[in-house]
């Protein structure tokens, strides 16, 4: 009563008591509600209710215990009757909102339903919720605590309600804590009633129990008139309404019940105003869209014949693009492959707390996986040549970026699967998710005996299983679903789901982020290299970048580069060396240089180049043309030094006098076609069928043992480098 006092002697305005009414059925227990509680605090008591014709209804009478009360009834109309109350709420700035609960649950995405969720949501005042009406003379109150900030306030409320009445303070203790459980509920019992006024009459009790909603419910149904719960700590997961412990009760309780919640602070209503705008961006699920919902994901993840079929037929594709380099092909595999469905089966299954569902489509995940590992195995025992295509070692480097992409696409599978009208977005979100190719690709890795690549494509797998059970399970609880109240060990599951989850995505962001910073360091070392190499090289007798790569990087941070370059001669040992020094001394660390030089040969446009003497070239019908016999250079390079930064030895080129241009034909090369090459050996252009006919524009060089001939073909507009003895003398 010391809040009473103060306002008294203080001259502070009365205590302001808000109830809003909806109809006769409710009316009475309400207002008796809060005048009895105006009365104890000398205060005064505003009805809000809400009528069509902006009128009071006929209904709307004081009982008994508001004749010496100060009672003010204020009409509104509309539609929002939720909007309406808190309108007034601001309007009026009550200590304390008295409101009713019918006893129906709801099972979208409200829970009291859409004019209780948000008023309880947003009310910054004490907010009282009742259900069912107390008996007029109330002699023995229940009062559950657990140490939470809400229970002080329920035995204030107690007291203005029923002050002769027997206050019962109870805990409920584990049933497997034992004695210890019996010690520690006396210990808290005694801190909380030691904080309120007249200890004394407050009767303590500790009982134990499976769990607190069984333990309140048994001790409810032994005589007492009603029960008084303090709101518990709201959270994310319980909806921030009152948690999941007064929601059973208030359903399943066999007295009336009386949920009381603290005052909010400022910044506890900004909070909680913000999460219901997050929440109000998504549409809601009514009760037959989520029991479709269900339907349909409890069918897709079930292991049978056909998810089994499915999930060979989508690994074996998935294999093939991989061994063949074919982004259609896995594509195609991610778009069959059901493994999606029973993914989203175990995000949706710890959201409604299901664990029959959840160890359902854990089943049909872990052995789809196994099926497409095996499938990955034996396609690549079987498979020729195992070499290391550029999709396979694409699969098997993930980094932070994969993982932020199995999230979206977790969220977008989960909302596409829930909605009709999107739900053909679902296969695009497949191919987003890469699913099926990782698990192919750690059966491929384990048939070549790669080990690093089995191991970065098992890691792709698990962080998208992870990102996409939690994205989907936080989808599935934004657009409604949620379990039952009335099933407490549903709701355990669920959290208990919600941070193994959180436990789990951190667990695989570790490897993640430390594989993400060695790509961002290896990223940053090929564009410096590429930039000294495309600094330096035009000092080196006008040479030009073909293309490069890192061949070998030693533990001491020696580097061998393979560099093809386009030169007008060939380098002297001298000018590689002194590029190799250059490209050292620019990157800061020891470099090997392997050169492929491509002699070439710049012409003016319209300008003919100056006739040099050659050796005559005679012509003979043979099927490859051959030059007449001819003196040949040959480069030899020196011996290459033991240093670490001598250059590799340059690879011989041998270099042919070239007649006028000749028509030949490509001989017969199979289905592949022949080869276009940038320069001899280097990078491919394109291909051209047997039969085709070109014109021999250079050559031929020797280049590792082979004539390569420069050629153009009419037919392809294609023009590069061949070998030259898959060319026949035209006809």
């Amino acid at each position: 009563m010391s809040v009473l006092r103060n306002r008294e002697n203080g001259g502070e305005p009365p205590y302001r008591v808000l109830v809003s009414v909806r109809g006769s059925e409710d009316a009475a227990m309400l207002l008796s509600l809060a005048c009895r509680i105006s009365r104890a605090y000398h205060g005064e008591v505003r009805v809000l209710t809400v009528s069509a014709a902006n009128v009071r209804p006929s209904w709307l009478k004081l009982p008994p215990p508001c004749i010496d009360v100060p009672v003010k009834v204020v009409v509104h109309s509309g539609k929002n009757a939720a909007q309406i109350i808190l309108d007034e709420v601001q309007a009026y700035e009550p200590d304390v909102l008295i409101l009713g609960w019918n006893g129906r649950l709801s099972r979208g995405r409200y829970i009291l339903g859409r004019t209780l969720d948000p008023v309880l949501q947003s009310a910054p005042c004490d907010v009282i919720v009742l259900h069912a009406q107390p008996q007029h003379t109330i002699r023995r109150v229940l009062i559950p605590v657990a140490g939470g900030p809400n229970a002080p306030r329920a035995f204030g409320f107690a007291r203005a309600l029923a002050p002769e009445a027997e206050l019962t303070a109870l805990y409920v203790a584990g049933r497997n804590l034992g004695a210890q459980g019996m010690r520690i509920g006396e210990a808290r019992l005694n801190a909380l009633i030691g904080e309120i006024e007249s200890p004394q009459s407050v009767r303590r009790r500790v009982v134990q129990a499976a769990g607190p909603v069984e333990g309140i419910l048994d001790e409810a149904s032994l005589g007492y008139d009603l029960l008084i719960l303090g709101a518990g700590n709201e959270n994310m997961v319980g909806r921030f309404i009152f948690g999941d412990i007064p929601q059973a009760i208030l359903l399943e309780s066999p007295i009336p019940v009386m949920v009381v919640r603290r005052r909010l602070t400022y910044l506890g209503t900004i909070h909680r105003q913000l999460w219901l705008r997050i929440f109000s961006l998504l549409p809601t699920l009514t009760v037959q869209e989520q029991a479709e919902v269900y339907k349909t994901m409890r069918r897709g993840a079930r292991l049978n014949t056909d998810f089994s079929v499915m999930i060979t037929l989508a690994s074996a594709l998935a294999s093939l693009g991989l061994l063949m380099n074919s982004p259609a092909v896995i594509i195609g595999a991610m778009i069959v492959a059901p493994l999606m469905t029973a993914i989203l089966g175990m995000g949706l299954s710890i959201v409604i707390g299901d664990l029959r569902f959840l160890w359902t489509a854990f089943n049909a995940t872990v052995q789809g996986g196994l099926l497409a590992i095996v499938m990955g195995l034996v396609m690549g025992l079987i498979a020729p040549g195992n070499a290391l295509t550029a999709q396979i070692l694409a699969f098997s480097r993930p980094t932070m970026l994969d993982l932020v992409v199995a999230l979206v696409a977790g969220s977008a599978a989960a909302y596409a699967v829930s909605r009709r009208d999107v739900i053909a977005a679902l296969a695009g979100v497949a191919v987003a998710a890469s699913l099926t190719p990782p698990l192919c690709n750690v059966g491929l890795g384990l048939a070549m005996r790669n080990w690093p690549i089995a191991g970065g494509a098992a890691l792709l797998f698990l962080a998208n299983l992870v990102a996409i059970i939690a994205a989907s399970g936080l989808i599935f609880f934004w657009l409604g679903f949620r379990p039952h109240p009335s099933a407490p060990s549903r709701s355990s599951v669920m959290r208990r789901g919600f941070l193994g989850m959180a436990v789990l995505l951190l667990l695989v962001s570790v490897p993640l982020g430390l594989l993400t910073e060695q790509s961002i360091r290896e990223t940053r070392l090929q564009t410096r290299i590429e930039s000294v190499l495309r600094d330096e090289l035009p000092r080196t007798a006008h040479a030009e970048l073909v293309e490069w790569q890192i061949v070998k990087q030693e533990n001491d941070g020696a580097l061998l580069l393979d560099v093809t370059l386009r030169v007008p001669h060939a380098l002297a040992y001298g000018e590689a060396r002194a590029l190799q020094e250059r490209v050292a001394a620019d990157l800061g660390r020891p470099v090997e240089l392997s050169l492929a030089m491509v002699p070439t040969t710049r012409l003016l446009p319209f300008i003919p180049p100056t006739p040099t003497p050659s050796p005559t070239i005679t012509l003979t019908p043979s099927p490859t043309p051959r030059p007449s016999a001819t003196p040949t250079a040959t480069a030899t390079p020196p011996p290459t030094p033991t240093s670490t930064v001598t250059p590799s030895p340059t690879p011989t080129v041998t270099a042919y006098p070239t007649a006028t241009p000749w028509l030949m034909i490509v001989g017969p090369v199979g289905s592949a076609g022949l080869r276009v090459h940038y320069s001899p050996g280097g990078v491919t252009l394109g291909t051209l069928p047997a039969g085709s006919p070109v014109s021999v524009e250079d050559g031929p060089y020797s280049y590792h043992g082979q004539a390569w001939y420069r050629v153009f073909s009419p037919e392809q507009l294609l023009e590069g480098w061949v070998v030259g003895q898959y060319l026949e003398a035209a006809p």
